[in-house]
């Protein structure tokens, strides 16, 4: 083990390393430093004020002349990500439109362009999160509530458009009168925040390129298969390669979490917090949290990650138990790792919910095999993560918290 002097002498040669490193790469890390901030100031002054495409070129200008502004660079990013979703909601509706009328038709080559398309400019954004991200001094104030923004897109600005980002509820559920400034915080994002964008966008981008993966014309024929005329659903893998790497990306995201979570737990501020930590008080979103919070979402993301790998798997005799304590069923194991290890196409066997007797564990287990095939395994280490929501939805019954409320909260976090 390790004595203190030499563990300090071990931190003192890593930090020189990083020293020497940023000295001879060419150019300064990334730090917000008052020049940096300056010059990033028309970016920010154009994207405050909702001018999303004038924010992006002039942030474009600032990164020419220094491309580790991480001012500029979290400008940009909000940018092309508001342009990026933007895209893909018009493309879903072009998509989506072929599913209407009397011969439903779901265009694959359109749907997966969209799809390349939208992780494509996502992994832009990505970049630039991660030069704000290398600065540990970084911060940005938004008022995200103040953007008047076609938000769902129908050619106007309506209600739905003002209440999208608005906060509507006091942490005890109690509705914030409409003209409240309460309703339209300014929040101070800082760099555990940026952690928190970076896995945002890793996880989207990782359910982007499962769906590219397959095949999905088949959703054309739901009618066939809601009137029982169809029995069995295939949609082929179209390429493997995207599983795996959705997995990958998801993995990525997972770590993101991570270095956010030690992000906000190392602050020492306190002040308009988006994403507080237990000690924090000053945060414009009604979520108050708590040390156990922050450990529950500690372990979800480990559960997460041993799931993705392949070292555990969901016990569904422990999930069928909690949804229905009545049902019974044969132990078996959904291996969510050899899902994306070993990808092949979809096929859903209608047919089995026609004789299946809830009453029977045989029939139970028969409908999940022929449902997951291979995936569904007799043996296999047990995930903690079931037992984990059951045990955050049992404090109903104690009325420590609300179930809901504390799995928001970690889809928030996460």
């Amino acid at each position: 083990m390790s004595t203190p002097v030499t563990s300090l002498a071990v931190l003192r040669g890593l930090a020189l390393t990083i020293v020497l490193a940023a000295g001879c790469s060419g150019s300064s890390p990334a730090s917000s430093t008052p020049a940096r901030r300056d010059a990033a100031a028309p970016a920010v002054a154009a994207l405050r004020d909702g001018r999303f495409d004038e924010s992006k070129r002039a942030a474009d200008q600032t990164l020419a002349g220094d491309p580790r502004n991480s001012v500029a660079a979290a400008v940009r990013a909000i940018s092309r990500y508001r342009a990026a979703m933007e895209r893909l909601r018009r493309d879903a509706v072009a998509v989506g439109s072929g599913l209407d009328g009397p011969t439903p038709t779901l265009e694959d080559t359109a749907l997966r362009a969209a799809l390349v398309r939208a992780d494509t400019a996502l992994a832009e954004v990505d970049r630039d999160l991660a030069i704000a991200a290398a600065d540990p001094a970084f911060e940005l104030e938004l008022c995200v509530a103040c953007w008047r923004e076609d938000w769902n897109g129908n050619g106007r600005l309506d209600d739905g458009d003002d209440l999208l980002l608005q906060v509507e509820s006091n942490a005890d559920g109690s509705e914030i009168p409409e003209g409240d400034p309460r309703r339209k915080p300014t929040f101070r994002f800082d760099t555990g925040d940026v952690h928190w964008a970076r896995a945002m966008i890793a996880f989207q981008r990782a359910g982007m390129n499962l769906v590219a993966a397959y095949r999905w014309s088949e959703l054309s024929r739901f009618g066939d298969a809601f009137a029982g005329r169809l029995k069995v659903s295939r949609f082929p893998l179209d390429d493997a390669a995207r599983v795996r790497r959705g997995r990958d990306l998801a993995l990525d995201g997972l770590d993101h979490a991570d270095r956010s979570r030690e992000a906000y737990l190392a602050e020492s501020d306190d002040e308009r917090e988006w994403v507080p930590s237990p000690r924090q008080k000053d945060h414009p979103l009604p979520l108050p949290v708590d040390a156990s919070l922050y450990d529950t979402w500690d372990a979800v993301i480990d559960d997460v990650r041993r799931l993705l790998l392949g070292e555990e798997g969901l016990d569904m005799a422990e999930i069928v138990r909690t949804a229905r304590a009545d049902w019974r069923i044969r132990p078996g194991f959904l291996a969510i790792g050899r899902m994306f290890a070993e990808p092949r196409d979809i096929v859903i066997d209608l047919s089995v919910l026609d004789g299946l007797d809830d009453d029977n564990p045989e029939s139970i287990d028969r409908a999940l095999r022929a449902f997951f095939g291979v995936y569904y395994v007799d043996r296999m280490k047990a995930s903690p993560l079931v037992a984990r929501l059951a045990r955050m939805r049992s404090e109903i019954d104690r009325g420590d918290e609300s179930f809901g409320r504390k799995l928001r909260y970690l889809l928030w976090l996460n």
